[in-house]
C-alpha cells in the first residue's frame, strides 16, 4: 500500500517537473500504447492480489470457514453489550471470550470452546424479540434487555381460563316409551267336584 503511494506520488511529481512538449501519434501508435498499457494494469493487479488470494484487508484466515451461525452470534452478542469484535462469522479469541461472558451472565456452565445449540437458541430469541419491540416495551438496552427476556421466560406462567359458552340449541328430551306388561295367561279351574249326597 505505502510502495503504491510513493509510485504515485513519483509519477505525480515528475510530470509536473518535466515542461510538456508537443506529442504526436497516428492510430498505430495508439493501439501499442492501449495494449503494453493493459498488460501492465493486468500485471501491477496480480502482483497486488498475490494471483488469486484475497487481500490481507480484512480479517482473512485461511482454512477456518466463516459461518452464518458465526456471524448471527457475533451480531447478538455485540447488541447486549458483549463486545465479540467485529462481525465476520469466525469465532476467534475475542468472539470466545464474549460467549463466556455470555454464559456467565445467564448462568450457563462457561467454556467459550462449548457453546451448545440451546444458548445459542436462547441469545437469538432474545436478540428478535429486542428488536421487535421488547427493548421499546421494556425501555431497556444491552445486558439488563438480556436478562428482563430470560426472567420473563423463566417465570411461570399463569393458568389460562377459557371460558366456554353454554351450547344455544337445547337437545332433544328423552322419550318415554310405555311397554305393555307381559302377557298374563290366566287359567281358570274348574270349580271342585260336590260330592255326591245320599238320598
Amino acid at each position: 500500500m505505502f510502495m503504491k503511494a510513493l509510485t504515485a506520488a513519483g509519477l505525480a511529481l515528475s510530470l509536473a517537473a518535466i515542461p510538456a512538449e508537443e506529442a504526436q501519434a497516428d492510430a498505430g501508435d495508439v493501439v501499442g500504447g492501449l495494449i503494453v498499457g493493459g498488460l501492465i494494469g493486468a500485471a501491477i493487479a496480480n502482483g497486488n492480489n498475490g494471483g488469486n488470494r484475497p487481500s490481507n484487508t480484512g480479517s482473512y484466515r485461511p482454512g477456518i470457514p466463516a459461518s452464518q451461525m458465526g456471524r448471527d452470534t457475533q451480531t447478538a452478542l455485540n447488541y447486549f453489550g458483549f463486545n465479540a469484535g467485529s462481525v465476520d462469522g469466525q469465532i476467534g479469541n475475542g468472539t470466545r471470550q464474549a460467549i463466556e461472558r455470555y454464559q456467565l451472565t445467564m448462568g450457563y456452565p462457561v467454556n467459550g470452546r462449548e457453546y451448545a445449540t440451546y444458548q445459542y437458541d436462547q441469545l437469538m430469541q432474545a436478540y428478535y424479540w429486542a428488536l421487535n419491540g421488547g427493548s421499546a416495551q421494556t425501555g431497556l438496552v444491552g445486558q439488563p434487555l438480556l436478562i428482563a427476556y430470560r426472567n420473563a421466560q423463566q417465570a411461570p406462567q399463569q393458568p389460562q381460563v377459557v371460558v366456554v359458552p353454554a351450547p344455544t340449541t337445547t337437545a332433544p328430551a328423552p322419550q318415554v316409551v310405555a311397554t305393555q306388561p307381559p302377557a298374563t295367561t290366566v287359567i281358570v279351574q274348574p270349580p271342585a267336584a260336590a260330592a255326591p249326597t245320599g238320598k
